[in-house]
């Protein structure tokens, strides 16, 4: 069988035919590559597309699981393990869908590939928190259980503090370097989306370093301070804001209190009356504070809280202990009756010897108020003072309170600058500086840029029991390279001239009797501040500076049911500033606080 002729593409003159000329042609072979180079981007955008999507649901399980993981580690701690591997496993996908090669190169292309790199980069770092913080704490949190935390016949076992502080540490470096990562991830040229996410994300790890920061702090200082190397000897000081004072109020009530091992036991009690008063103190302080604090402060214990320092009252107060008793002091903690009322609503209530209950509902009335009213004799006032501290302290140390209670009581206590703790040990007192429980205010204005209005009775009373304040600060720090912050302070006795005329002599005003009463308010300017002004300048006893910062007291003489404001214009260096807040004495009665920042 002979073999086909080839076929030739030739018209009959020789030339190619039309249909080769076609076939020649460049044109569609073009047509085609685009064609083919448009499906590929098609398809690499629906598979870059798919797996956001899928990314997007992951992250956002994730974020439900974070909730109930929350919610788990005080409720059912043994469930917060399972939680945060789940929490894991939704991270990684949500990595793996945002790190293979398709998506990388995705990254390559203009505008739409910042916005994919943002988005890994993000993923990443969730991922990251989820393994190394979150899993780790989960674990924590399943083994220490509040209820181990509970005493048991006085004792509080350390080993399950001791055996957290590993995991606390490295869940606390993994969400610091996260929190720097995502603050160093530019997200300038993104979709508004994807930079709201990073936003979120830089917010919810803020959040993130203060809890994994007090979670290591908890668990390094815990098991030392609680004398597992050697016994400690702590004053606890009983503030009563019934007699402001910029930390608080009067420390009143002292109290020894001795810990070996876990085992807590109260030692010694004391008032003020049991120390010297107007002498020389028992500790020098520096001669600079006294251009703006009065320099008797110092001469009575009843008057060491007077600086809004809490340091500062500390170590007055194991000066003036020391002194007075002998012991070696190893660390100051402050108390008030509100932070107790917090307490109280996790114990239940506690009987006295007297005969009364103390409650959450009834604490501050009782402490306050009732016990002038019922015991005239400040020996017998601080009397009761002393049983209601060992009746508490018994049910405290005997366990009697719901354990997520008082982890609720005990937060709310320190976020309101009412539960402030010092420890004469350095690397100790490092710690707790950086942390709510040190009383100390910034030394910068990078993290947030703090105000304080602090308020001190000058009329040797407890008449602050009827005192209502209001703060109200302004600041252009979002706008001006220079800002002005403008510091108010508004006084309100809801006493009336009736309710002051039977009050008990004990509580009224020892210098103006039952019509008037004083207050030293102090305004205190952000960090490299200077004062400018004021709008009552009559008021004006004193300026000066205090830590970097200007200090303007001002006297306020309010009579009864009546109110009056003091304020004072603060000029900023320029430079960074964080958000505004105040910080100001913890009142019996809520101070209400106005925060304006123009532009922010």
């Amino acid at each position: 069988m002979s073999e086909p002729a080839p076929i030739v593409d030739v018209a009959p003159n020789g030339a190619p035919s039309e249909r080769f000329l076609r076939w020649r042609r460049p044109l569609p072979w073009a047509l085609f590559a685009v064609v083919v180079l448009v499906v590929l981007i098609l398809a690499a955008t629906a598979w870059i597309g798919t797996r956001a999507l899928l990314a997007k649901a992951s992250l956002e399980k994730a974020q439900t699981l974070i909730g109930e993981l929350e919610s788990s580690a005080v409720e059912d701690p043994t469930s917060a393990s399972e939680l945060a591997e789940r929490i894991s496993r939704e991270t990684s996908s949500a990595r793996r869908m945002t790190s293979d090669l398709i998506w990388r190169g995705g990254e390559v292309v203009p505008l739409l590939g910042v916005n994919l790199t943002v988005v890994r980069e993000l993923a990443a770092t969730v991922d990251d928190v989820a393994q190394n913080a979150i899993e780790p704490l989960a674990d924590v949190a399943a083994e220490l259980d509040p209820s181990a935390l509970k005493p048991v016949d006085g004792r509080i076992d350390l080993a399950p503090l001791a055996g957290a502080a590993g995991s606390a540490a490295r869940a606390d470096d993994t969400v610091m370097e996260a929190r720097e990562r995502v603050l160093a991830l530019s997200a300038e040229g993104t979709l508004g989306a994807v930079e709201d996410a990073r936003a979120q994300l830089a917010g919810l790890l803020d959040d993130a370093a203060s809890l994994t920061s007090l979670a290591r702090t908890l668990t390094e200082l815990a098991p030392p301070m609680l004398g597992s190397d050697g016994p400690r000897n702590y004053v606890l000081m009983f503030q009563n804001n019934a007699e402001a004072r910029a930390l608080g109020g009067n420390p009143a009530v002292l109290v020894l209190v001795k810990v070996v091992d876990g085992t807590i036991s109260l030692e010694r009690q004391a008032s003020s009356l049991d120390f010297p008063r107007g002498g020389e103190p028992p500790l020098a302080l520096d001669p600079a504070i006294f251009t703006v604090y009065p320099e008797s402060f110092p001469r009575y214990v009843m008057d060491i809280t007077t600086r809004p320092d809490f340091p500062t009252a500390a170590v007055l107060a194991k000066a003036y202990w020391e002194q007075e008793f002998g012991d070696v002091i190893d660390g100051v903690m402050s108390f008030d009756p509100v932070a107790l009322g917090y307490l109280l609503d996790a114990t239940g209530p506690v009987p006295l010897a007297t005969g009364d209950q103390l409650t959450g509902d009834n604490a501050v009335r009782v402490l306050l108020s009732d016990v002038y009213a019922q015991y005239e004799d400040p020996l017998m006032q601080d009397a009761f003072f002393a049983s209601a501290a060992s009746s508490i302290f018994e049910a405290l140390t005997e366990g009697q309170f719901a354990p997520g209670g008082a982890i609720d009581a005990l937060s709310r206590g320190v976020d309101e600058h009412r539960l402030l703790l010092w420890s004469a040990n350095a690397d100790e007192q490092a710690l707790i500086a950086a942390t709510p429980l040190s009383g100390i205010l910034p030394s910068t204005n990078d993290e947030e840029t703090v105000v304080g209005v602090y308020y001190m009775d000058q009329s040797s009373s407890k008449i602050d029991y009827y005192l209502d304040t209001a703060v109200s600060v302004t600041s252009d720090q979002c706008v001006a390279a220079t800002p002005t912050f403008v510091v108010s302070a508004l006084l309100s006795s809801r006493l009336t001239q009736e309710q002051a005329d039977v009050l008990p002599a004990y509580v009224v005003s020892g210098w103006w009797g039952r019509d008037r009463f004083a207050t030293d308010v102090y305004l205190v300017g952000p960090v490299g501040s200077t004062f400018i002004d004021t709008d009552t300048p009559e008021s004006v006893i004193a300026t000066g500076s205090d830590q970097g910062r200007p200090v303007v007291r001002m006297s306020v003489l309010l009579h009864t049911g009546e109110e009056a404001s003091v304020s004072a214009r603060f000029q900023g260096a320029a430079g960074e500033y964080g958000p505004l807040t105040a910080y100001g004495t913890p009142m019996v009665n809520e101070t209400l606080v106005s925060l304006e920042s123009e532009g922010c």
